[in-house]
């Protein structure tokens, strides 16, 4: 695993409890193995961006294998340093990468090199949503997939949120392959555009 630089996200990211984020009712209610074995394969590279403490990480580890790799993300060092002890003690931290940095600033991911991108409910508790999005068609192999969801019901005007009228104009940026909603998200599944076009010139 390696440390990264201190991460410059905004005032107003959203750090959410690691207890919320990983425990047991969750894994009842929403179980990782189950999502993840829909969408990931033996060798796969891929990312849990906003992977909180791990609820996802470690599950897509036992997916992807051993000729796979985990790039984990979070703008929270409590939370990251979490997942690092769970990886190390489920005996998989060999392949996760876990760093603290914001979703809008992942150069260190190599562009077009994953094969699948989590970012469940991560826009909607950062600021830089344009950013994010830019960074995830980045990262993406052309042929890859990207599942996205936001929260819905945010106060308004509370910069993290992410409305009906924004998550459109996101999506539009991506090829859509399914979208929908729930009763608290919206969600969608995507892949990059045609054609990259990376402003901070990391890659094309």
């Amino acid at each position: 695993m390696h440390d990264a630089p201190p991460c410059s996200c905004g005032p107003y990211d959203r750090r959410l409890p690691s207890l919320l984020l990983d425990n047991p009712v969750r894994r009842l209610v929403q179980p990782p193995g189950r999502f993840l074995s829909r969408h990931l394969r033996p060798g796969d590279h891929v990312a849990d961006l906003g992977c909180g403490p791990g609820h996802f990480t470690v599950a897509m580890t036992r997916v992807v294998g051993e000729r796979g790799r985990v790039h984990a993300v979070d703008f929270d060092p409590k939370a990251v340093a979490r997942l690092k002890h769970k990886a190390e003690r489920h005996g998989v931290d060999h392949l996760v990468d876990a760093r603290v940095a914001s979703v809008a600033e992942i150069d260190f991911i190599d562009s077009s090199s994953l094969d699948f991108v989590l970012a469940e409910a991560v826009l909607c508790c950062m600021t830089d949503h344009t950013g994010a999005m830019r960074q995830i068609a980045r990262i993406l192999r052309p042929t890859g997939k990207a599942w996205l969801s936001v929260m819905k019901g945010a106060r308004a005007g509370d910069p993290r949120s992410v409305g009906r009228e924004e998550w459109a104009s996101l999506l539009s940026r991506m090829r859509v392959h399914a979208s929908g909603h729930g009763l608290l998200s919206r969600w969608a599944l995507v892949s990059p555009p045609e054609r990259i076009t990376v402003e901070t010139g990391v890659g094309q």
